[in-house]
């Protein structure tokens, strides 16, 4: 799932966030201008996982200076798919953290848990000598952080299957639940003394940047101690909710709370199908209660929208139908009920 977008507004311009996206392009536009000297720019400044063992380790020919590279490394990038990925997440997620946190403790904990993901690869990988480039732990963090501050925050995300394009709104916790556990998936798979030398994707600082964001982030002082809830529909916004009673508000974030369930179900059963998820394997409880809770929800559009198989993937597009009759449900009733029960309070 790719993130286009979420539902958190914010009130100040996230500078810092900006400056570590502009950092990250131009360092990358230099590297570009190296030519054949790219490698050992690279090799220079990535982590490497075996030189940074040794410079932790005690000895008298220590080179301390490798340490520097914890750092230099998160604004290297290998390609144009590695640096714009890591950039789209860094401009959906960091600029609400940024606020939550504040310019200054948003820079120290990006850079910090930055660090402390590149040592977790390290710790995985001690005997690597593929240089570790990339953002991606330190931007694990950010959404480990996210996480935490606003879990029912609504993120648009693009599905791609083929030529169809599905933009799905899903939670928030979803979104970044799914991503945690295919790294963490991924990272048990490279658990070997072959993978380890042979490189590839730093799957344990992804790993280990989301835990430090999610284990950091209720300890550290805030910008601003007003917590404030983010919903999908404008009819639960704070300001039509304080106009209702309490027990109008309550009858409101019930339907609303059964449309995020509905529409998380549904978005599992649609991922899962499109993806081809096992249900014999690894997730295969989760999948079996999705598939079953789901199909009750689905039955009464399997007549009027098919599905479509295209090499081995399934698109269910009256699963896809199924999601917009009841989104757009859930926000008509949510909305005629704010009306009835303002209307009600008006008039006595």
């Amino acid at each position: 799932m790719i993130p286009l977008n979420d539902s958190v507004p914010t009130r100040h311009a996230p500078w810092v966030n900006y400056s570590l996206i502009l950092a990250s392009v131009l360092v990358f536009l230099f590297e570009l201008g190296l030519g054949g000297g790219l490698d050992a720019f690279v090799r220079h400044w990535g982590v490497t996982p075996v030189v940074i063992s040794h410079a932790l380790a005690v000895g008298p020919s220590v080179n301390r200076g490798a340490l520097w590279t914890l750092v230099t490394a998160l604004f290297l990038h290998g390609g144009w798919l590695h640096l714009g990925g890591n950039m789209l997440f860094l401009w959906v997620f960091g600029d609400n953290v940024e606020e939550r946190f504040g310019h200054l403790r948003y820079l120290v904990f990006y850079l910090a848990c930055g660090v402390g993901a590149n040592l977790a690869q390290v710790h995985m990988a001690a005997n690597s000598t593929v240089p570790l480039i990339g953002a991606s732990g330190a931007i694990a963090a950010v959404l480990g952080a996210y996480l935490v501050m606003f879990p029912g925050a609504r993120v648009t995300v693009l599905v791609p299957v083929f030529f169809f394009p599905l933009l799905l709104p899903v939670p928030a916790f979803l979104m970044l639940g799914v991503w945690f556990v295919t790294q963490f998936a991924n990272g048990l798979a490279t658990i070997t003394a072959h993978a380890q030398m042979a490189g590839g994707v730093g799957w344990w600082a992804h790993i280990g940047g989301f835990a430090m964001g999610v284990i950091l982030t209720p300890l550290l002082p805030k910008a601003r101690t007003r917590q404030e809830v983010y919903r999908p529909l404008a009819a639960t916004s704070p300001g039509v909710l304080r106009r209702t009673s309490p027990a109008s508000a309550m009858v409101i974030r019930s339907v609303t709370l059964a449309g995020e369930i509905i529409n998380t179900l549904l978005t599992l059963r649609i991922v899962f199908r499109a993806l081809v998820v096992n249900p014999d394997g690894p997730f295969g409880l989760l999948v079996h209660l999705v598939y079953n809770l789901s199909w009750p929800l689905v039955e009464p559009f399997a007549a009027f929208a098919p599905y479509l198989e295209v090499n081995g993937h399934v698109i269910e597009l009256f699963s896809i139908l199924a999601f917009l009759v009841y989104y757009a449900l859930v926000a008509v009733v949510a909305w005629t009920l704010a009306l009835l029960l303002r209307g009600r309070r008006s008039a006595t």
